[in-house]
C-alpha cells in the first residue's frame, strides 16, 4: 500500500472520529447533562381530567392524541402548592387554539390571529404561562380547539419550574438545532463576503457564492425558528411563524438555483423548477394576505412541491452521471439521494407526529449533503491545485529565464503590450541595455558552467544597481540584459557608475572580474508603445556599443603596457 492510500485512509478515519466526537458531545448535552436539570423541573402529567362534549374522563398519560375531535377539549387540574413568584408552566402546542384559565380568569390565550386582522397564522408554538405564589392549589383549565373541522386534538406534556431552569433545559434540548443554525449562518456570512469581494473584483461566475449563502441562511432560519429555546426567548409566535413558513417555502426556490450553478448543462430545467416554487410562494402569500387560506392549510402543497423538486434533482443528477460518469457527478448524485431520504423522514415526522421541531431530519439531510459536497469539492480542489501548480511551472518556464531567474524576452514583450493597452504615460521612461563583457573567453577557457556562473553574478549586479522598480530587469538572451523603468530617470553616466559599483565586489571572481557595458536612453512624459520602446532600445544599444568599444580599448591598452614592461 502506497503512501497516498495510507494518507487517504488516515484522513477518512480522522473525519469519522471528528464526526463521532461532535455527535457524542451533542448527545452529552441532550441526554447526559440534562438529567440533573430534569430533576429540578416537574412534569405535570398526572391528575388531569379531560372534558369532551359532555363526557369527562381522567387522562392516564401525557402526551396524548384524540382523532376526529372537531369540538376540542378542556383539561382540568389543581396547581401544585409549592409555586414561587418566578414559576412558569410551559407546554408545546401543535397548531391549536389555546386558552388557559386559573380559577375562571383568563391567564393566557393563543389563536394565531394577527393583530387588527381576521387572518390566522397558527403554528407550532411553545405556550408559556407565568404563575404566582397566590396561584397555589388553584384550579387550572386548559382549552384546546383546532381551527379546522375534522381535526385531531393533541394534549401535550406540561412542564413546571423556574424560568432559568426551563430556559437551560430547552437550550440543552435544542443544542443540535442551535449549533446547526450557527454554523449555517457563519458560512452564509462567509460566502456572502466572498461574493462581495468577487463582485468588486469583477469576478465571473460568482453567483454561486451568493446562492450558497442564501440557501444556508434559509436553512438556518427554518431550523432556529422551530427551536423551543428561541420561542421562549422571543415570545412572539407570529414573527417566528412567519419566518418559519416563508423560509420553508423559499427553500424549493433556492435549492434548484444552487444546482443550476453547479450543473450548468441543465440550467434551464432547474430554472423552471425554481419558477414553479416561486409561483407557489407568491400564491400562498397572496391567499394568506387576503385571509382566504392559512399557511398551514397549504403546507401539504409546499411539502409535495419540495418532494417532487428533489426527485427531479435526483433525475437530473442521474442524467449528469450517466453522461459524464465523473467522480464529481457521482458524489453529487449520492448527496442528493441522501438529502431526499432525510427529507422524506422529515415529512413523515411532520404529518404523523407534528412536533415543535419540524426541521429535525432536514438538518441531518443538509449536514450529510454538505459533508459529501465538501468532500467532493476537497478532492476537486486538490486536482485544481495540482493543475494550477503545473500551470504556474509552465508559466514560469515560459516567462522567466531558468538560469538567472530574471524575466525573459517574452515577459518583456508581454509587459510592453500590457502597458500599451492601458495607454500608460510614463513620467520618466528609462531603457538600459547591457552586455556582459568577456563571456566568450570564460566559456572557452573554463567551460560553459563557468560562463553560466558569470551570467548569474551579472544578473545579481544588475538587480542591485537598479532596485527602484520591481521586476524591471530582463535577460534578452546570451549575455544581453535590459532594464525597463517607467517612473525613474537615469542618464547614461549614472547607469555606468551604478554598474561599476555593484560589480566591483566581483573583481576577484574565480573566472575573472565581472564587467558589464551599458547604454541608456531616458525620456519625460512618454506615452509607452512598442515602437517607442524599440526606438529607445535602439538608441541605448548604440550607446552600449560605444561603451563596449571603450572597455576593449582600455583592456588592449592595459595588455600592451604589461607587455612593454
Amino acid at each position: 500500500m502506497n503512501r497516498k492510500k495510507l494518507l487517504h485512509i488516515f484522513y477518512m478515519l480522522a473525519t469519522a472520529v471528528l464526526i463521532f466526537v461532535c455527535v457524542d458531545a451533542v448527545g452529552f448535552f441532550q441526554y447526559g447533562a440534562s438529567r440533573p436539570q430534569q430533576e429540578k423541573l416537574v412534569k405535570l402529567n398526572e391528575g388531569w381530567v379531560i372534558k369532551q362534549s359532555e363526557a369527562t374522563n381522567p387522562l392516564a398519560k401525557l402526551p396524548n392524541a384524540f382523532k376526529d375531535t372537531a369540538e376540542g377539549g378542556v383539561l382540568f387540574r389543581q396547581l401544585p402548592t409549592n409555586l414561587t413568584s418566578d414559576t412558569i408552566l410551559a407546554f408545546q402546542n401543535q397548531f391549536q387554539d389555546v386558552e388557559v384559565k386559573i380559577d375562571g380568569k383568563q391567564r393566557y390565550s393563543y389563536s394565531g390571529l394577527l393583530p387588527n386582522s381576521l387572518r390566522r397564522m397558527n403554528s407550532n408554538v411553545l405556550c408559556i404561562i407565568h404563575l404566582e405564589e397566590k396561584d397555589r392549589g388553584k384550579s387550572i383549565e386548559v382549552f384546546f380547539h383546532s381551527p379546522w373541522k375534522q381535526a385531531s386534538l393533541f394534549v401535550p406534556e406540561f412542564l413546571i419550574g423556574t424560568e432559568t431552569e426551563m430556559l437551560l433545559e430547552f437550550f440543552r434540548m435544542d443544542v443540535s438545532s442551535l449549533v446547526f443554525s450557527g454554523i449555517m449562518i457563519l458560512f452564509a456570512i462567509l460566502f456572502f463576503a466572498m461574493f462581495i469581494r468577487e463582485r468588486i473584483d469583477n469576478g465571473e461566475n460568482c453567483g454561486i457564492l451568493a446562492h450558497t449563502a442564501i440557501l444556508m441562511a434559509l436553512s438556518s432560519i427554518w431550523s432556529v425558528t422551530n427551536a423551543a429555546v428561541v420561542h421562549m426567548c422571543v415570545q412572539n409566535e407570529i414573527i417566528l411563524a412567519y419566518l418559519s413558513y416563508n423560509s420553508f417555502m423559499l427553500l424549493p426556490i433556492a435549492i434548484p438555483i444552487f444546482y443550476a450553478d453547479v450543473l450548468e448543462r441543465h440550467k434551464r430545467a432547474l430554472q423552471y423548477l425554481a419558477g414553479i416554487a416561486a409561483f407557489n410562494f407568491m400564491l400562498q402569500n397572496s391567499l394568506n394576505l387576503l385571509g382566504k387560506v392559512q399557511y398551514l392549510q397549504m403546507m401539504p402543497i409546499t411539502y409535495s412541491l419540495f418532494f417532487f423538486s428533489i426527485l427531479a434533482l435526483i433525475g437530473i443528477s442521474v442524467r449528469e452521471f450517466t453522461t459524464r460518469k465523473s467522480y464529481f457527478s457521482a458524489g453529487f448524485l449520492i448527496a442528493t439521494i441522501v438529502f431526499w431520504g432525510f427529507y422524506i423522514l422529515d415529512a413523515f415526522h411532520f404529518f404523523y407526529n407534528t412536533p415543535l421541531d419540524n426541521a429535525k431530519f432536514y438538518r441531518y439531510g443538509v449536514f450529510a449533503f454538505i459533508v459529501i459536497i465538501l468532500w467532493i469539492c476537497g478532492k476537486r480542489m486538490l486536482c485544481y491545485v495540482e493543475v494550477e501548480v503545473e500551470n504556474r511551472v509552465y508559466k514560469e518556464l515560459a516567462f522567466r529565464d531558468v538560469l538567472t531567474h530574471l524575466p525573459n524576452r517574452v515577459a518583456l514583450e508581454k509587459r510592453i503590450e500590457s502597458l500599451e493597452k492601458k495607454e500608460k504615460v510614463c513620467n520618466f521612461l528609462t531603457v538600459i541595455l547591457m552586455d556582459v563583457n568577456g563571456l566568450k573567453p570564460v566559456n572557452d577557457k573554463s567551460g560553459h558552467g563557468a560562463g553560466d556562473r558569470l551570467l548569474c553574478e551579472a544578473a545579481k549586479s544588475i538587480k542591485e544597481a537598479f532596485p527602484e522598480e520591481k521586476d524591471a530587469w530582463y535577460r534578452l538572451g546570451g549575455d544581453e540584459f535590459v532594464v525597463l523603468m517607467t517612473e525613474t530617470e537615469l542618464n547614461n553616466e549614472e547607469c555606468q557608475q551604478r554598474l561599476l559599483k555593484t560589480t566591483e565586489k566581483w573583481k576577484n571572481f574565480e573566472h575573472g572580474p565581472v564587467s558589464i557595458s551599458c547604454g541608456s536612453k531616458s525620456g519625460k512624459d512618454v506615452k509607452l508603445t512598442k515602437e517607442v520602446v524599440q526606438q529607445f532600445m535602439h538608441e541605448a544599444d548604440q550607446m552600449m556599443y560605444k561603451n563596449k568599444i571603450q572597455y576593449y580599448q582600455k583592456k588592449l591598452m592595459k595588455r600592451n603596457s604589461q607587455e612593454t614592461v
